[in-house]
């Protein structure tokens, strides 16, 4: 068969890519390590004083955002080292100080990740040496993307900064400063915002208050933020002042003396769910349990939504049998389970004739991709009736289409997973740059491969 993405013959380049329906997928699998994990413990470690063991990687296997974050650290002046055979990263931060912090005479590539884009700007801000300016790059489709309040606080703060394209994104010049002792944040519009100021604040031995006034979307992540600096001893404490919700940070980052576990990626778990419950079968993901840092484990919750068997047992987070109904869904809290979910709501409109609503949509559309626009586009190809606005989508029975259908997900790796299941649901279904998985999962299309579903792509 021709080369699929992440899989064997690398001079060959795959123009498409779709799954094809199948048996009932079941078995036992393993998904890449939480991307949004590994970032923030990277990035903490780079700004401890101290050496960090991390456990739970596997390098090969690492998703284009994990391998920026790991040669951003190292381009600021952290070490970071993978002794064989022991499956640890060993990193050696730099803290910041009065004559030392962050520092590079070359540009500071954070791919295409806005996550670290955000962790990298504040940490250069507030914990750069600040005698040297920092340039933050930037490419693909994070030039399309901002962060307003992210840079008002910084630049509020005393940071300099100058952008060399649009205003208020990357790539941008940042002159450091000295962390003040009180942070103000004016209605975020992510919460990957608050999280880089509360880890660039962190990597400081004096408390430093973070005041965010406004409403701080997606929560969960945020949560996930502040359980990753409680393994690094931070004191993170929250509170109501004047009306606004402020964050009393009390560093340094320590990290502990054995070593950090990266816990399996949730949201790439919930594709290969996903996958189970639209073609009637079962599969578990190994490594995540209830206990897991991660917001999205609610995939569970989403799935038993349409009658599907969900749990935790011996083998891990697990999920199959049938999609029974559709379901009202809101994914306030986890925005990034929507493309999934949005793909097993168009298997319960075609399976059962059942509709489905989907709520708290409200930062999709200024993700990777309009993803809202996107969803709405690839469902209504398949036939299906789609009504969208910009925070919810509804997917209810139309008039499904047959023959060849070639879906754009506009390179943004969300959609190509949404868009792979949705080949479960009909015949000729494929997505376009099937390559763009790289970006959170190289092996996408070899690994549901091996856990029974029929791939097929054409090569150039």
């Amino acid at each position: 068969m021709p080369h699929v993405p992440g899989g064997y013959n690398l001079r060959v380049k795959v123009t498409r890519c779709g799954l094809r329906p199948s048996k009932p997928l079941i078995g036992n699998w393993t998904v890449p390590d939480s991307k949004s994990l590994a970032q923030r413990a990277l990035i903490q470690a780079a700004l401890s004083r101290e050496t960090t063991l991390i456990n739970g990687f596997a390098t090969s296997r690492s998703g284009e955002d994990i391998q920026a974050a790991e040669t951003l650290i190292q381009t600021v002046g952290a070490t970071l080292e993978q002794p064989e055979p022991s499956g640890f990263l060993v990193v050696r931060g730099v803290a910041p100080g009065p004559l030392r912090g962050w520092r590079t005479d070359t540009t500071l590539d954070v791919g295409e990740s806005a996550t670290l884009a955000r962790l990298a700007t504040a940490a250069a801000a507030l914990c750069g040496d600040r005698r040297h300016a920092i340039l933050i790059g930037a490419r693909g489709s994070l030039l399309a993307r901002e962060s307003p309040a992210l840079f008002a606080c910084l630049a509020k703060a005393g940071a300099r900064i100058e952008f060399l394209g649009r205003a208020n994104a990357w790539p941008v010049w940042i002159m450091p400063v000295a962390a003040p002792s009180e942070l103000v944040l004016e209605a975020p519009s992510s919460s990957q915002e608050v999280s880089a100021l509360l880890i660039a604040a962190a990597a400081w031995q004096d408390p430093i208050d973070i005041v965010v006034r406004g409403t701080i979307p997606s929560r969960p992540y945020l949560e996930l933020t502040l359980r990753s600096l409680a393994n690094f001893a931070v004191s993170c404490a929250s509170r109501l002042v004047h009306g606004f919700e402020t964050f009393t940070v009390q560093g340094p980052l320590l990290p502990p003396k054995a070593w950090i576990s990266i816990e399996p990626d949730a949201s790439a778990a919930a594709v290969l769910l996903g996958a189970a419950c639209i073609s009637g079968g079962e599969l578990a993901v190994a490594g995540l349990g209830p206990d897991s840092m991660q917001g999205d484990l609610r995939i569970a919750e989403h799935l038993a939504a349409f009658g599907c068997r969900t749990g935790f047992d011996a083998r891990g987070l697990f999920a199959g049998g049938s999609l029974a109904r559709g379901a009202d869904l809101d994914l306030g809290g986890e925005p990034d389970l929507a493309p999934v979910l949005a793909a097993v709501a168009a298997g319960a409109a075609l399976q059962r004739g059942a509709r489905s609503r989907l709520t708290g949509l409200d930062t999709l559309q200024g993700k990777e991709s309009p993803r809202i626009d996107v969803l709405t586009e690839g469902l209504t190809a398949l036939g299906l009736k789609v009504a969208s606005t910009d925070t919810t989508m509804t997917i209810a029975p139309g008039l499904p289409t047959s023959g060849p259908l070639l879906l754009d997900p506009r390179g943004d790796h969300r959609m190509a997973f949404a868009f792979a299941l949705l080949g479960l649901l009909r015949d000729g279904v494929d997505v376009q740059g099937p390559e763009c998985v790289a970006k959170s999962w190289p092996d996408f299309w070899s690994d549901i491969q091996a856990a029974g579903a029929q791939v097929a792509s054409q090569a150039s």
